[in-house]
């Protein structure tokens, strides 16, 4: 008797949505720790539970089990065509030998055929910003196959000529390799800055002086700046506090009025002593600004993107969900509802009314840069897990981001600090890891993601507890009840005990991907996309890999002329792993990985 194999798969009664999209051959995902032999355990949105036994008898393949039906997803998605070429390139031995060059930078090279092609099992995921040292073509590639999942468009820097050009190399790219790539589109959002000196150099402000803040365009002095921005002026308070230079130098508002000419000002003691230069930052952590994070750029940016078809779109210096909910608003009414939507949370305000943004929100950044700034450094780190906490019980991915790896910028080796805390992220629960400067403007850029790639690998490894995922979601009450949750939550459980080496997903809308990520079942979960736009969302989850191709609408058109009863579910397996399932479990080269099996066996 062959080991056995446990399925969680469509039901006879319905299959694939119409234009559904199968997988391309050597997407499928093996874990670091799992045998060759290792069984399957697929859970589909289309639907059921199903465990069955599989053994051969005299050449004859015998099959029994039992299937429980479930709701399917809503289908809500439009699909793009699938990529036209039919064939994986594999990774170029040019390509290859400058990683090798570099210290063996790639990720796992795994034999599919006669091609080598990137194959990934990590459960967290790396989003990397893309800048000028990252944007060339012949880099994003090897950025790519060091790790990366999700590649980030900062829309504070660049044009919108940029930034297509970028999106083109991206897609060529996602193409080439039929894997498919996310787009985080990150807004610039409202960015206060003080006016300009009549001295260059700026002033100097000593603690305990005042210091005022105006209207008036007039160069600033000792006495005196221009502080652009009345909504600001109106919203302080006498006791509240004012930060500039990112916190480098610390204000408190002794009274706020009103000039002869009506326009606002307001009196400040200095806290914090420092040199005040021309449009530096201003924060304001314990006052909640009347008005939108939406700027018109960022209103010229949203619609950019939108027409860009990118991915995700980031919302910066979000204060309460009323912003996340103008966002879905704008999004919605360029006619992209499929869009996700991440908020930043980067102010006081946003934690405090953290369980409301994650409702409106589709996912959410610890945006520890201006978090650092409006709150006392030594409390971020719980605020980090705080917020990793509630995303992980709703079910949504969250980003730790900002100086995860800050000294490779200039450095080409980490901290051991910096590796601890991408460990301690991952240790969290937190579903990706975001690189920012050292990506778009370091010097090592290729080393800064597989740096980050071994310490997600090693944090695997050597976890000794697993991230602090709830039992059961908080999913937003839409008045069903379809017990998708329970049965992934059983899903996820059998294939701990089996000690599977993948989970496989069908899925119309990434939804039941997302919910079983969440369960951290600790084996890849190969989610089959209806829509290559899904797969590329999906990106973002713990541990999903999304694959999407011509296959599954071929079996979609099948179900319809035949009937579902016809079209067997261990079809749709075979097609879910290109063809064969020793697709699941490729033949790894573990020359650079000392985690993962390097003794070449497949799965028959």
């Amino acid at each position: 008797m062959a080991t056995p194999c446990f399925f969680a798969g469509p039901p006879p009664h319905r299959a694939l949505p119409s234009r559904a999209l199968a997988p391309a051959p050597g997407q499928s995902r093996a874990p670091s720790r799992a045998p060759c032999h290792a069984p399957v355990v697929a859970a589909s949105a289309a639907v059921a539970v199903a465990t069955a036994g599989r053994g051969r008898r005299r050449g004859v393949t015998r099959r029994v089990g039992m299937i429980v039906y479930i709701p399917t997803e809503v289908d809500g998605d439009s699909c793009s065509p699938p990529w036209k070429n039919d064939v994986i390139d594999g990774i170029s031995e040019e390509v290859l030998e400058g990683l090798e060059a570099q210290g063996g930078l790639a990720d796992a090279v795994i034999n599919m055929g006669q091609r080598k092609v990137r194959g990934c099992s990590k459960g967290a995921k790396q989003v990397a910003t893309l800048g000028p040292a990252s944007c060339e073509e012949e880099m994003l590639e090897r950025l790519f196959l060091c790790g990366v999942d999700t590649f980030r468009l900062n829309f504070s820097h660049g044009d919108h000529e940029e930034k297509t050009e970028l999106i083109r190399k991206i897609r060529a790219l996602e193409a080439k390799y039929r894997h498919p790539i996310a787009i985080l589109a990150d807004m610039q959002g409202p960015k206060q800055r003080c006016g300009k000196f009549a001295d260059p150099d700026g002033v100097e402000l000593k603690k305990g002086q005042k210091f005022r803040f105006d209207l008036k365009p007039d160069l600033g002095d000792e006495t005196r700046v221009q502080l652009p921005h009345p909504e600001i002026l109106n919203a302080l308070k006498p006791q509240s506090k004012l930060l500039l230079d990112d916190g480098n130098i610390q204000m408190e508002i002794l009274q706020q009025g009103y000039l002869e000419d009506g326009n606002p000002f307001v009196d400040c003691k200095v806290t914090v002593a420092g040199r005040l230069k021309a449009n530096k930052g201003v924060n304001t952590p314990d006052v909640i600004l009347p008005m939108s994070p939406i700027t018109e750029k960022d209103k010229e940016d949203i619609e950019f993107a939108c027409k860009a078809q990118v991915d995700w779109i980031a919302m910066s210096f979000v204060q309460t969900a009323d912003d996340m909910g103008e966002l879905r608003r704008r999004v919605n009414g360029h006619g992209f509802n499929e869009i996700k939507l991440l908020a930043k949370i980067e102010k006081p305000s946003a934690v405090d009314d953290l369980e409301n943004i994650l409702e409106e929100s589709d996912g959410v950044m610890v945006a520890r840069g201006d978090l650092g700034v409006e709150m006392p450094a030594e409390e971020v780190p719980f605020v980090q897990k705080r917020i990793i906490r509630a995303a992980n019980e709703q079910g949504k991915p969250v980003i730790v981001a900002t100086q995860m790896l800050e000294s490779m910028i200039k450095n080409p080796t980490p901290t051991r600090a910096e590796c601890s805390d991408i460990a301690n992220a991952i240790l969290d629960g937190c579903d990706c890891v975001m690189l920012s400067g050292e990506s778009a403007v370091g010097e090592y850029p290729t080393k800064a993601v597989t740096i980050q790639r071994r310490v997600i690998e090693a944090t695997q490894a050597n976890q000794v507890s697993m991230p602090p995922v709830p039992e059961t979601l908080k999913l937003k009450d839409d008045g069903k009840d379809d017990g998708t949750d329970e049965v992934l939550k059983a899903a996820a459980s059998l294939a701990k005990a089996c000690k599977a080496c993948t989970i496989v997903v069908f899925t119309a809308t990434g939804r039941t991907a997302q919910l079983l990520a969440q369960k951290r079942p600790g084996m890849p979960i190969l989610a089959v996309c209806k829509c290559l736009e899904v797969a590329r969302r999906v990106s973002l989850l713990h541990g999903v890999y999304g694959t999407s191709d011509r296959g599954a609408q071929d079996l979609a058109t099948r179900v319809e002329k035949e009937g579902s009863y016809k079209v067997r579910f261990s079809e749709a397996v075979d097609i879910a792993c290109g063809g064969r399932t020793a697709a699941l479990v490729p033949e790894w080269t573990a020359e650079h990985h000392p985690h993962r099996p390097s003794d070449g066996r497949q799965a028959g």
